[in-house]
């Protein structure tokens, strides 16, 4: 795959034999040219999620000498990732989907807040000026209509 180099300096520019950028897929697979570079381009997003995993959920920290124990840890840490990645597709706005871990954290839960027992019920009474307080509630509404 050949690709011109992109300059953004506001002028025409003559393209030369050095201003390419090279690119090889080796595969067993007989597709087209073109669907074989759609196929293979759309993994190139896999080390950011390697990388949110480990982060945002701690994947590379080992907490114990046991080896199971290691095991049930980690695989608790991928089940919360991939329920994260879910709640966002099915609860959040676009706007939000987006969102790494820590970037949600920031925008909703470094807030404060009170967690009340009243009963058999538990309730938790944000600030009342929170800026995100309002796609909260609308987040809210929609995890409610999952039950």
């Amino acid at each position: 795959i050949r690709k011109a180099q992109v300059f953004d300096d506001g002028q025409g520019r003559i393209v030369f034999d050095t201003d390419w950028q090279y690119e090889a897929i080796v595969t067993n697979l007989e597709w087209e040219p073109i669907d074989l570079w759609r196929f293979y381009n759309q993994r190139c997003c896999m080390e950011n999620y390697i990388k949110e995993a480990k982060n945002g959920f701690s994947i590379d920290r080992i907490a114990t000498s046991d080896f199971k124990a290691n095991e049930l840890d980690l695989l608790i840490k991928l089940l919360a990732y991939n329920l994260f990645e879910r709640f966002k597709r099915d609860c959040c706005e676009p706007v939000h989907q987006g969102y790494t871990i820590a970037r949600f954290r920031l925008e909703f839960f470094h807030c404060a807040a009170t967690l009340i027992q009243h009963g058999r019920s538990v309730v938790l009474k944000l600030m009342k000026n929170f800026a995100g307080r309002y796609a909260w509630k609308r987040i809210e509404a929609r995890v409610a209509l999952l039950e």
